[in-house]
């Protein structure tokens, strides 16, 4: 069976996965059976694929000080909440307006944004963004409260991924979706793809998390990440093992 490992940087992570697929296998060769996923698992599958590039991007484009980032709203009593369209218009307002000061600073201003429409109407808008000055993020939200919480030194952020992913899902289950996308992101992100090579049957079943000997000393092994299943539909219906690695500190 053609089994492959994928290794991707980003930032201060090193994901490693094992899996089986059928793209690296030799011409003529049977395909084994799959189990089509589903629906309730075909979701879960698309959940933790928007989750793991989400981390990916995050992890790979911003550090410890940077911002997660949320914008609520102001909601007087016997007002209406603002709709999608002015959520959307307003969240472009405060983008250009930021992105003119940085660039009168020469700053190269990075983000991932998320809206938000919670199950109860609250509205908010999330967002990943790099440092800046505080003062010019209250200058251009005019709409209610600024909550700046900065990333923490582990470089690992996918917890926060997982809690933006939710809240995402949320939004883009209802009719008031503000877009059909999870995320909107600047141009300049930098988008991590992992190096996949082939491996023996006999790799495979290591499945003892390992440190490559180019990552040896420099980086720990999570324990907290190490997954590994038999029969996933995620992956065709085999089996995967995976892990991350972190940057010491």
């Amino acid at each position: 069976m053609p089994y492959v490992e994928s290794i991707c940087r980003a930032g201060k992570t090193v994901e490693i996965e094992r899996y089986y697929t059928a793209r690296y296998g030799k011409r003529g060769q049977k395909r084994s059976e799959r189990r089509k996923p589903t629906r309730d698992e075909q979701r879960e599958i698309n959940n933790r694929h928007a989750e793991k590039k989400l981390r990916r991007l995050i992890n790979a484009n911003f550090v410890p000080g940077d911002y997660h980032l949320v914008l609520s709203y102001a909601h007087p009593k016997g007002t209406d909440p603002r709709t999608p369209d002015e959520m959307k218009e307003d969240i472009r307002k405060f983008l250009r307006g930021i992105r003119k000061d940085c660039k009168l600073m020469e700053s190269d201003l990075k983000y991932i944004h998320v809206p938000e429409i919670g199950k109860k109407g609250a509205r908010h808008h999330h967002l990943v963004i790099s440092k800046i000055n505080p003062d010019i993020i209250n200058r251009h939200w005019t709409h209610g409260f600024v909550h700046i919480n900065p990333l923490d030194h582990s470089g690992n952020y996918a917890k926060l991924a997982a809690y933006l992913i939710k809240y995402a899902n949320e939004t883009i289950g209802t009719t008031e979706a503000i877009t059909g996308k999870r995320w909107n992101s600047s141009r300049n992100l930098i988008h991590p793809e992992p190096k996949v090579k082939v491996i023996t049957n006999r790799e495979w079943y290591r499945t003892e998390p390992k440190i490559p000997n180019r990552f040896k000393g420099k980086y720990i092994l999570d324990k907290s990440t190490v997954e590994s299943g038999t029969i996933s539909p995620e992956y065709g219906g085999f089996g995967f093992f995976r892990y991350t690695l972190i940057m010491r500190c």
